[in-house]
């Protein structure tokens, strides 16, 4: 991801998406950090344009859950060494990332489902829905979110594919 160079017009114009993106029901933290991100970012400055240019729903979900990614890789501080993965064994992860999410996603319900989850961890409802529509790996700071909007131990929430 590339810095850019952050004029003022450009700060009041990604203050007026998130405007948007607030009147439109998003979450605020997502939008605080959307904002913040983008004036360091040039990739979720060109996602929040896209956004507000976009008039499919449905896109502008995609969307979202595509900012959310990008907040998340820009706010990752520490170097993440990765694990070497065999090709052989990518189903085998798959289909245990799948049992984990789906099993997470079970407490979930239990506990008011997919929009009150959005609603206690400040994290878009179509983000949400990307993760347990996946079995890509879960990001760590997805899972702490999770775990303390539904007061779940660490323990409940660890996985080895985290990260």
């Amino acid at each position: 991801m590339r810095a850019q160079k952050m004029t003022p017009d450009l700060k009041v114009e990604l203050i007026e998406v998130g405007h948007m993106m607030n009147k439109s029901g998003l979450p605020h933290e997502f939008i605080a950090a959307a904002v913040q991100t983008a004036f360091g970012f040039e990739g979720v400055y060109n996602l929040m344009k896209m956004w507000i240019d976009e008039s499919d729903q449905k896109e502008r979900d995609e969307i979202v859950a595509d900012i959310q990614d990008l907040i998340d890789d820009c706010a990752q501080k520490e170097k993440v060494e990765g694990v070497y993965i065999r090709f052989d064994d990518l189903e085998t992860i798959a289909k245990d990332v799948r049992g984990f999410k789906d099993n997470l996603r079970v407490a979930i319900d239990k506990n008011g489902g997919i929009k009150k989850l959005a609603e206690l961890t400040g994290i878009p409802q179509p983000s949400l829905s990307r993760f347990f529509g996946s079995a890509t790996m879960p990001r760590r700071t997805t899972l702490l979110k999770i775990a303390r909007a539904l007061n779940l131990s660490q323990i409940e929430i660890a996985t080895e594919w985290s990260r």
